[in-house]
Formats: C-alpha cells, structure tokens, sequence
C-alpha cells in the first residue's frame, strides 16, 4: 500500500475503533445507524479511490454547471458512511 493511503489506513482504523469498537476485519458495527463493514487494507484503498472517483465526477457536475445527480451523491454519501469519514471532502454537508 502507498504510504500516503496507509496513512490513510490508519487514520481510518483509529476512526473505526472510537465510533464503532474494536471488531475483527470483516466484521459489521453500527455507525450513524447504519451497518459498517471493518475493511482491510486492499478493500480500504479500493473503497477509497471509488469515493475519489465519485467526488471528482461531483466536482466536474459542479465546474460546468449541470445538475447534480441525485444517484451519484447518494453513492458519494455512502462511501463517506463506509469510510467513516466525519467531513465530507465534496459534498457541502456533513456526512
């Protein structure tokens, strides 16, 4: 794993363990009432360059000025969720 997506890793295990709890990798806990699979390091980095991709499709929507689809902010929203991240990189609400 890159170093900087290991650092990454770990910032996400930390996240993990403070709002979730200590579970084994693969395993489901709660956060922000929805179901949260504790990724290991591929799935992590895999899920986090799809939230990536997906916040640069938002952005670009954005930049020219199109309407924003629904779908794709949903999917941005869940990949927040998944990743348990607390401030949205691309969207203007919190997460």
């Amino acid at each position: 794993m890159a170093p900087e997506k290991q650092d990454e890793f770990d910032a996400y295990m930390a996240r993990f363990a403070e709002h979730v709890g200590d579970i084994q990798t693969g395993q489901y806990g709660r956060y922000k009432g929805r179901l949260v699979r504790k990724l290991d390091p591929e799935r992590f980095a895999a899920k986090l360059d799809e939230y990536h991709e997906l916040g640069q499709r938002f952005l670009d929507i954005i930049n020219a000025g199109d309407t924003i689809d629904d779908a794709l902010a949903v999917d941005l929203r869940a990949a927040e969720i998944e990743l348990l991240i607390q401030k949205s990189t691309y969207l203007p609400f919190g997460s």
